[in-house]
């Protein structure tokens, strides 16, 4: 699949972004706790994010150009707003690895991370939903967006904060994992239903969706079950199996969100001139 590169970015970006939401009230409700793997990972995938995205422009140097149309392009807002949380998410991984001390610097990074980051959620949605492809258009793409950002991040933070969270946390981020991707299904479902009854772009991609229907239906079998079995290890007291069965749910969520975002390129007809 061409679009590949924005796949990647797109999905690591999200990941990326909810993880650093999640860190953000984790250290609401703990601020003894320093959640380091976390920063980590919302770094490193946040860094991989924009090398996909800059090997979809061609050029480092195309990054910049795009820069240049901030006030009335949604690709240049994208860039902006993804490239500053790249920076803010590197350097509060930075600032956790040297052991800074200074809580007033983390707060800030924290928080204008993740401030930044649901703007640049926002931003990649616009950029889809206003594009000359019928299936990007709507509210289905903004569902998504934030549906992945919201799961996959809660997710990937439960999995490695386990140990500095109690179980009522575990619970609560267990119920916005399965919120979210409820909020996805109700969403999309009737969406792709109506998706045919739409011009001839609308149509093929309503084809293309129907030859994919094993992917489609494999895609919410992961999504909406892992979601809802990630519910039970939330509830034991035995921390070691649940911990386990948590990465169990996880692996499959994650693998479903990953296959919906395919989909989401494969399913593209272009009615006239595509991203702008």
């Amino acid at each position: 699949m061409g679009e590949s590169a924005l796949l990647i970015f797109s999905f690591f970006m999200q990941a990326s972004i909810g993880i650093m939401f999640f860190m953000t009230l984790g250290k609401i409700l703990h601020a003894d706790q320093e959640f380091k793997k976390a920063a980590y990972l919302a770094a490193g995938l946040s860094i991989i994010g924009v090398i996909a995205s800059l090997a979809h422009l061609g050029k480092p140097l195309a990054a910049l150009n795009s820069l240049l149309n901030v006030g009335s392009s949604w690709l240049s807002r994208e860039v902006l707003f993804s490239g500053v949380f790249m920076g803010i998410a590197v350097l509060y991984a930075l600032v956790q690895y040297l052991k800074v001390e200074n809580q007033g610097i983390k707060a800030a990074l924290r928080w204008a991370g993740s401030g930044i980051g649901l703007i640049a959620v926002f931003s990649m949605a616009k950029l889809y939903s206003t594009a000359s492809v019928p299936v990007w258009q709507g509210a289905n793409t903004f569902a998504d967006f934030y549906g992945t950002t919201l799961a996959v991040g809660a997710l990937l933070f439960l999995a490695l904060s386990s140990k500095e969270l109690q179980g009522k946390d575990k619970k609560i981020l267990g119920l916005i994992v399965l919120a979210a991707v409820v909020v996805q299904a109700a969403v999309a479902v009737p969406y792709g239903i109506n998706l045919g009854l739409g011009g001839s772009a609308a149509h093929a991609s309503a084809e293309i969706l129907n030859g994919l229907s094993v992917a489609v239906g494999l895609k919410w079998l992961l999504v909406l079950g892992g979601a809802g079995f990630l519910l039970w290890p939330t509830l034991q007291q035995e921390a070691k199996s649940a911990t386990g069965m948590i990465y169990l749910a996880g692996i499959a969520l994650v693998c479903g969100q990953f296959i919906g975002r395919y989909i989401f390129y494969a399913a593209m007809v272009v009615t006239n001139i595509g991203l702008i």
